[in-house]
């Protein structure tokens, strides 16, 4: 799409200073005034959908900050836009543009990603590590404030945030894995606040919609999980845990011992014939109702 177009003057200092930093020297883009460039830069990427490293420079005193977006136009559009940067105003860059004003601002494109062969933001931690920026909050793209991560990062950013892995059993308290922490389950479930559900399963010792067992310690010591972490079956795992979202199972017992389960109190009450009420009232009051005793859990 771009031309390779190293700066051919010296006009500006700051600007050459980050060139001279990157080997090769020539880069994809580069915009000497962010501000008045702007139409320029909208028009280039307007329909583009590749995703790119950036590098924002303050030509009044060299400081600059590395970045990675998968959408520039996007990117760029919230660079001018005040109140998102007001908005992150304790990020460094965003604190410098609203002080000096884009004017004084140069926008470099540094690096196309081909994301299906590379991590983004582990590109954009290389730039970092390399060029060594001034404005970046920290030295890991993982870590920067604000920044959009895949699935694999925020997974690589809960294990070294994790205070302890989660030992998942089956419904037969039988060890199926152990995750590397809490927040790990969470996002490949697709939200942190799932959290919240898990820690109470732990706590209640309940069955994790209706099927799974959480613990942060193992209940016995010398159990192999039968499946390791990270791995297709664990993917599958996960999978089977979504589906069940809205599930509360029914565990039907006769004699202690558990002849069935079925999806929901609906599911049990249609195949035995016999009320949901009639069964919601013996769950509640620990009963049985012709010889047969209802619960959400296998005990």
């Amino acid at each position: 799409m771009f031309s390779l177009l190293p700066i051919a003057d010296n006009s500006n200092q700051s600007i050459q200073s980050i060139l001279n930093k990157i080997k090769p020297t020539n880069v994809l883009k580069i915009y000497k005034n962010f501000y008045a460039d702007r139409k320029i830069l909208y028009k280039d990427f307007k329909n583009d959908t590749d995703s790119y490293v950036y590098i924002v420079v303050n030509k009044l005193n060299g400081k600059f900050y590395v970045g990675s977006s998968r959408s520039l136009k996007v990117r760029v559009s919230n660079y001018f836009n005040l109140s998102h940067l007001a908005s992150q105003k304790n990020r460094p860059i965003s604190s410098a543009i609203l002080k000096y004003g884009l004017v004084n601002f140069a926008f470099i494109v540094v690096e196309k990603v081909d994301i299906s062969l590379h991590n983004i933001e582990v590109r954009e931690t290389y730039w970092i590590q390399d060029l060594k920026p001034d404005y970046n909050a920290t030295k890991d793209a993982a870590r920067n404030i604000g920044a959009s991560h895949t699935i694999e990062t925020k997974l690589e950013i809960s294990r070294k945030r994790s205070s302890g892995s989660i030992f998942i059993y089956n419904e037969y308290k039988q060890l199926l894995t152990i995750a590397p922490s809490m927040i790990s389950i969470a996002i490949l479930l697709g939200n942190k606040s799932i959290s919240i559900s898990i820690n109470r399963a732990i706590k209640d010792a309940s069955l994790f919609r209706s099927s799974w067992y959480l613990s942060k310690v193992p209940f016995n010591i010398d159990d192999k999980p039968l499946i390791e972490a990270g791995s297709q079956a664990y993917t599958q795992l996960i999978d089977q845990m979504k589906t069940q979202k809205h599930m509360k199972a029914i565990f039907v017992f006769k004699d202690e011992t558990c002849i069935a389960k079925y999806d929901g109190i609906m599911v049990a009450a249609k195949t035995l014939a016999i009320s949901h009420n009639t069964i919601k009232e013996c769950i509640l009051n620990n009963t049985t109702y012709k010889e047969y005793r209802f619960s959400y859990h296998r005990v």
